[in-house]
């Protein structure tokens, strides 16, 4: 699988989602599809306080799954480890919980339970705008001083506060966030079901673009409409898909892709995967499965190789800026 460059590791393009372990998708089979991935040469796996069981949230969940499985197969060295903190209780997601006691508890309980003394980044989940960033900055600091994560990232921040957010930090003498974690497909979305998520728009990617910062990609695999919608035809599409992702404009990179597809023989999903990791600044795409089918595809994903060319074919935020279709 394909590497690149993000702080001093060396880090697969395509990374592990781990939302649904401990909860939709039982341990043993999030062991056979973290085995299935290390195998194919995957060393990042993404996870959060959060994931686990979505009907009845149960904190933790993912988080001991891969824990025991880090312990069992003895390579936490080998694994890029990402966590999250600071999410909303799912009753009430306008709450904030990003005081320095929420994010440190979060932080100390994610890494009891992923039995390891440290993650490679990490993440807040949502920001709280009434919050000064700078305070904000302050106990991510704290976190790194403690030895508890090597770098800090955001997750469904706007462009304006990670900058703010940055300054402050090279003001006072504070470790910058070195990532941003948004939501990213080649899939326009036109319906979302979470006004807290942001998505990536033309004022995030030219952030990302005029500071080299790294983008990881999540719902990165637009829930599979494009491998969906070459399969099944629109007929036959979920009706969620045909909700979140049915305009024009997605239906005519169906046919780019179906065209890119015959030029270079990758397969449709993993053109739309390798659209995420070759943007003009470093990128991950967070990918997953229910079936160890799908995990096995992520292979390709993660060799496939597309020209800038071939990319903005397919959509190009700058062509977007400026009214060209």
């Amino acid at each position: 699988m394909r590497k690149q460059a993000f702080g001093e590791w060396q880090v697969s393009v395509i990374g592990l989602g781990t939302g649904d372990y401990g909860g939709k998708i039982a341990e043993s089979r999030a062991r056979e599809f973290m085995d299935a991935y290390a195998a194919m040469g995957g060393n990042l796996i993404d996870t959060a306080r959060v994931y686990g069981d979505f009907v009845t949230p149960r904190n933790g969940e993912s988080e001991k799954i891969i824990g025991r499985w880090l312990t069992d197969h003895h390579c936490r060295e080998q694994i890029f480890l990402s966590s999250k903190g600071g999410h909303p209780p799912f009753s009430d997601m306008q709450h904030s919980r990003l005081s320095r006691e929420e994010i440190r508890s979060d932080m100390a309980e994610s890494l009891e339970d992923l039995q390891t003394d440290y993650v490679n980044i990490y993440w807040l989940h949502r920001d709280d705008e009434k919050r000064p960033v700078g305070d904000i900055m302050e106990t991510l600091q704290s976190l790194i001083e403690d030895g508890s994560t090597r770098m800090i990232g955001v997750s469904n921040w706007r462009p304006e506060r990670i900058m703010e957010a940055n300054q402050y930090a090279a003001s006072h003498g504070l470790t910058t966030l070195k990532a941003n974690q948004v939501q990213f497909s080649l899939a326009r979305m036109v319906h979302c079901y979470d006004p807290t998520l942001v998505t990536m728009d033309q004022k995030t990617w030219e952030m990302h673009r005029q500071t080299g910062m790294a983008c990881w990609c999540f719902t990165s695999q637009a829930s599979g409409f494009f491998t969906k919608l070459d399969e099944m035809g629109w007929d036959r599409l979920p009706e969620n898909l045909k909700n979140d992702y049915g305009c024009e404009e997605n239906m005519q990179i169906m046919e780019k892709l179906r065209k890119l597809r015959g030029e270079t023989g990758w397969s449709v999903g993993a053109l739309a995967l390798a659209y995420l990791t070759h943007q003009p600044f470093p990128s991950f795409a967070l990918a997953s499965g229910s079936r160890i089918e799908q995990i096995l595809a992520l292979r390709e994903a993660g060799e496939a190789v597309i020209t800038p060319q071939q990319r903005d074919g397919l959509r190009s935020f700058e062509r977007e800026e400026a009214g060209i279709q």
